[in-house]
């Protein structure tokens, strides 16, 4: 756990979004509590100090995924344009850390999630070592629907490098 934007592939994708003459703002920042993550923390600063609406699209890695999932169904937070799910997880793993970090304490409300985005798609590598595969699986069983759309890819691991495939998808939501 624990990410800066330097970190991964999370660079180079805002300065391919910013690139775009219809993207008005790419926000890539520090988030306060960095290495525990904790959703007590993260979502009053992406609701408070970031801020969301209607033509706002959430690009969520790893532990940044499972905020995006409790964004969607959040009843405090708008319904968004689009929502990219990256290395998601639905439990915590039995990793004390992520259980720690409060998304994984209560149940999902899949069908809440679902009314969340306009648009939401899950990327999975099968090879990843943090976050089973079976893990989206289970997601993208619980979110299929016409607004929801699984992209497994063979032999990718934790998404530490940049990738196209996630660049077309966010045009498509655009």
């Amino acid at each position: 756990m624990g990410c800066s934007p330097r970190s991964n592939w999370y660079e180079w994708f805002a300065r391919e979004m910013s690139s775009r003459p219809e993207v008005k703002e790419c926000v890539l920042r520090n988030f306060p509590d960095p290495n525990e993550c904790k959703e007590s923390v993260w979502i009053p600063f992406i609701r408070d100090v970031i801020g969301l609406d209607d033509r706002t699209i959430v690009v969520g890695h790893s532990s940044g995924a499972a905020c995006a999932m409790r964004l969607l169904e959040n009843d405090h937070i708008p319904k968004l344009r689009g929502v990219i799910l990256v290395a998601a997880a639905h439990t915590d793993l039995g990793d004390e850390a992520e259980r720690r970090s409060e998304y994984f304490n209560r149940p999902w409300n899949w069908e809440k999630m679902k009314e969340g985005a306009e648009n939401i798609c899950c990327f999975h590598g099968t090879d990843d070592f943090l976050i089973p595969v079976h893990e989206a699986r289970f997601i993208s069983q619980k979110m299929k629907g016409d607004n929801y759309t699984y992209i497994e890819m063979d032999g990718v691991s934790h998404f530490f490098e940049p990738w196209d495939e996630i660049l077309d998808v966010a045009d498509a939501m655009l």
